[in-house]
């Protein structure tokens, strides 16, 4: 029964893997392109096979192209492949059929699963390689093309997608808990299998395995011609696996082993694919218990963007003052090496980038994910560049300079890394900085922001996804600057707001969809270069004199409100009201709070202008809640409004306090621009970080003028984040639209229909 167990997980497993490679997994009658043992000769009559059948077969075009046999101990691979070229022959020479590949597959859960493939060269069965290394998974579509088309026992390797990156990097992180490995040593361990596995295959036998490791490590650093005589000693210190806390990895490390080459890691590191990054970048984010690890990591597709804004070039030196694991140099290193021509170019760029780290593994990884770029020789120092002999070691040295600073460091903030790469670039010198976004927008930093404008000129600001750093709550943004050169008032900045960077949250992280704005922003930033009007909706060009004296650089404060369609307007409308009845469903009681005459006490106000955009503070008066904390009151009949977006925001009924309480109703909004209707007396939030505004008509409003002005605010909920909240100053400023026609109020008041709303909920609830 245990054998037969054994046997259905690797037939799982293997379907799992032929998914992950691109085959469609099902019978061929119904679109799929997998045969199962007992379906082969059914749909293959002529096929040539007797009783005894591969486990799987392949089918392309309706050919049999793969033919898959697999095994349930990881020592019967040679079985396995063995078995697999007798049933590609069987078929070669009874059939009118060619297979020229054979998957051997062996494993079980416990120590993981080895793949080996062969291809049929001439009379030869050969390993397939990609770059002179074996393909170690079961061969994608497009590698079995490339391999038919050479037909000399190569391909090019596919570089695994990100679901699968994602999918190993939590795994290994089970694996890695499981050994009772350290969270902080984990990322080393990463590094040092990396290594040994471009260097060579390890000895996974428990009693070698780690001896295996070093020794391996130890050959890739000696023969590296690249690396200097003084870095050498202290790269292999920094990822040596020695010790008490790697001694428990040993039973596990054949198992790591199998689920890096699950990803094809000797091949792909042989391509211009950043492997290293992209699998810490999984790894860091979605293994679970990594954030204690403290490392903020800059997306590759992000930092091959900055690379793109800043136009990085052959004849540039580079450097990242916060390098961490080197990712905006590696993006810097391709964009270089793709235009260097000539031996000369090429030992320039590698002599001309620089990086700086204070984590000793970190410095190692960042050191050896350029290693594996074939540049040993970059700069990557293992100290602060905020120490004042970095500074001057670097001062006014570089054209190009790239920055994701530490996060929220109390002793280091933000500020001080980004003027420190100011300082390191040459007069006319580009950064591009990603950076959480409050740093641009909060009055803390208005001096900073001040005294930069004086000394260097914004180009460019760009605001990106809140979850880009998922599931880190950070929103950032991108600055790109250029150093001493002040700026001009009659300059102008480009602002641009990426909503879609071509992924997105989708259970629990952050998967590849389409509609990226990044190439088109990239293009939009160009022609803003070059003088030429820009053409993407989601940017825009603004005076540079707007952004001078400390004012706020975020493109939430600058890009015009899109343009929104009447039935997204209705949705927001709708919105608004449902809010409204959910808090109703919640506190049926709130019915009794209801103002019967709500809207009466402005029926002697002016109407208000129509079709008209102008500021929240020309329609309302904007107030600051007046109410401490809602644990300071006793139950009661108002509500206490703070800035949660359940219930109308409603927290809680607690008793009024006169000089506290709105006793009109209105319109209030929560710190993060949530704007709802409420048509009671309420206590509102008036301090701390939740407080919250209060809108009070200046003209005449019945409750639909207050649901539309409400959803004009709610349609811009985009501009506010925890960094950048809707303060009294900001919401003043909002520009908003009054409707194109008068607005007629039901012939139901609010008060009716709420009355009416908890007799439904009583009757509903009364038992038949």
């Amino acid at each position: 029964m245990a054998k037969k167990r054994a046997e259905s997980r690797a037939r799982y497993y293997l379907r799992e893997q032929a998914k992950k490679r691109g085959w469609r997994i099902g019978h061929p009658s119904k679109g799929g392109e997998i045969l199962e043992e007992q379906e082969i000769v059914d749909f293959f009559p002529d096929i040539g096979l007797g009783l005894e059948r591969p486990d799987f077969l392949i089918v392309k075009s309706g050919l049999p192209v793969v033919v898959i046999e697999a095994k349930n101990e990881a020592s019967k691979i040679d079985q396995a492949i063995a078995e697999a070229i007798e049933y590609a022959e069987t078929i070669n020479s009874h059939s009118p059929y060619e297979v020229k590949f054979a998957v051997g597959a062996a494993g079980e859960e416990n120590h993981g699963f080895t793949v080996e493939v062969r291809y049929k060269k001439g009379s030869d069965w050969k390993p397939l390689l990609s770059r002179g290394y074996e393909i170690t998974t079961i061969p994608s579509r497009r590698e079995v093309d490339v391999a038919i088309a050479a037909n000399d026992g190569t391909t090019e390797v596919d570089v695994p997608d990100v679901s699968q990156f994602i999918d190993a990097a939590i795994e290994l992180s089970r694996i890695l808990r499981t050994a009772r490995v350290e969270a902080p040593l984990r990322p080393k361990v990463i590094g040092a299998l990396a290594l040994a596995m471009y260097q060579g295959a390890i000895d996974i036998r428990e009693e070698n395995a780690l001896d295996s490791i070093n020794e391996l490590i130890h050959e890739a650093i000696e023969e590296s011609v690249d690396l200097s005589s003084e870095k050498k000693p202290r790269l292999e210190e920094s990822l040596r696996l020695l010790g008490a806390d790697y001694e428990r990895l040993s039973p596990f490390i054949g198992k790591i082993v199998r689920l890096l080459q699950g990803l094809n890691i000797r091949a792909v590191l042989q391509t211009d694919t950043d492997f290293l990054g992209l699998f810490y970048e999984a790894f860091l984010r979605y293994g679970y218990d990594n954030n204690a690890l403290g490392i903020v990591f800059t997306p590759r597709h992000i930092t091959r963007f900055c690379a793109e804004l800043v136009d990085v070039r052959t004849t540039d030196k580079v450097i990242d003052l916060a390098c961490g694991t080197g990712g905006f140099l590696v993006a810097a290193f391709d964009k270089m090496m793709s235009s260097a021509h000539g031996p000369k170019a090429i030992q320039k760029v590698k002599k001309d980038l620089y990086g700086f780290d204070t984590n000793p593994t970190i410095w190692a990884l960042a050191t050896l994910n350029m290693f594996f770029r074939g540049d040993g020789k970059s700069h990557i120092e293992n100290k602060s560049c905020l120490d004042e002999e970095s500074k001057a070691l670097v001062y006014e040295s570089f054209h190009k300079a790239f920055l994701n600073p530490p996060f929220s460091q109390d002793d280091e903030p933000e500020r001080d890394f980004i003027d420190a790469s100011m300082e390191a670039l040459e007069p006319e010198g580009l950064i591009a900085v990603v950076v959480k976004a409050g740093i641009f927008a909060d009055d803390e930093n208005k001096p900073w922001r001040r005294e930069f404008t004086r000394n260097h000129s914004i180009l460019a600001m760009v605001s990106l996804p809140d979850d880009l750093f998922y599931p880190t709550a950070a929103p950032t943004s991108i600055l790109v600057a250029k150093a001493h050169i002040p700026q001009s008032e009659d300059g102008e900045i480009f602002i641009s707001r990426i909503k879609n960077d071509g992924f997105e949250k989708l259970k629990g992280r952050r998967v590849e969809i389409d509609g990226s704005e990044l190439p088109e922003t990239l293009e939009d930033f160009r022609n803003f270069r070059l003088g030429r009007s820009i053409g993407a909706k989601n940017c825009t060009v603004v005076s540079a004199r707007k952004l001078l004296n400390g004012n706020e650089w975020s493109p939430q404060q600058w890009l015009p409100q899109p343009i929104e369609s009447e039935d997204k307007l209705k949705t927001y409308e709708e919105n608004v009201r449902f809010s409204i009845y959910r808090a109703l469903a919640s506190m049926p009681e709130l019915s009794e709070s209801v103002l019967e005459d709500f809207c009466a006490e402005w029926e002697t106000l002016p109407d208000y202008p129509l079709s008209e955009t102008a500021s929240v503070s020309s329609f309302f008066h904007v107030c600051n809640g007046r109410s401490s904390g809602e644990k300071n009151y006793f139950e009661g009949s108002i509500p206490y409004i703070s800035s949660g977006d359940l219930s109308n925001s409603i927290i809680r009924l607690v008793a009024p306090e006169e000089q506290e309480a709105f006793l009109t109703g209105g319109i209030t909004v929560t710190a993060f621009g949530q704007a709802y209707v409420q048509p009671w007396p309420f206590m509102a939030r008036g301090n701390g970080g939740s407080s919250v505004r209060v809108l009070i008509p200046r003209y005449k409003m019945n409750f639909n003028d207050l649901v539309w002005f409400a959803s004009q605010i709610n349609a811009q909920r985009w501009r506010f984040f925890y960094a950048r909240m809707a303060i009294k100053s900001r919401l003043e400023r909002l520009e908003i639209t009054s409707p194109r026609e008068r607005l007629k109020d039901s012939r139901h008041p609010i008060s009716e229909r709420v009355k009416e709303f908890k007799d439904i909920l009583i009757t509903l609830s009364e038992a038949s």
